[in-house]
Order: structure tokens, then C-alpha cells, then sequence
């Protein structure tokens, strides 16, 4: 699943949904200025898009 170092960037980011992380994942990417921050949440996102919203609602909970 996600790593320590990629949960703590998700937080950065609307968790009220899957849909609406992925959301401001996308609406933020353009204003990241580190590639390898940028390729993380490139990397976040795709995690987030193969699971599921229970799975979702199970990562949030250890956040």
C-alpha cells in the first residue's frame, strides 16, 4: 500500500473522499515545484485510483 514517507504527503490533500483526493491531487500537481515530491503524488495517485473506497476509508482511519 502506501509507504510512511507517502501518507504524510496524503495528508496534505483533501481526504473527505477517494474522488476528492485524487481531485485536488490533480489541482495541485501543477504547483509543485520538487520533482521527486511530484512524482510521489504522481505515484499516490495511482495507488488511490486502483483502490477501493472501503479500502480508502480504511487508510484514512490509520492516518
Amino acid at each position: 500500500m502506501l509507504n510512511a514517507e507517502q501518507r504524510s504527503l496524503l495528508k496534505l490533500f483533501d481526504l473527505s473522499s477517494r474522488e476528492k483526493a485524487i481531485a485536488d491531487m490533480l489541482a495541485k500537481l501543477p504547483f509543485i515545484k520538487y520533482p521527486e515530491m511530484s512524482s510521489q503524488v504522481q505515484i499516490i495517485m495511482r495507488k488511490l485510483m486502483r483502490m477501493s473506497d472501503f479500502e480508502f476509508g480504511l487508510l484514512k482511519k490509520r492516518l
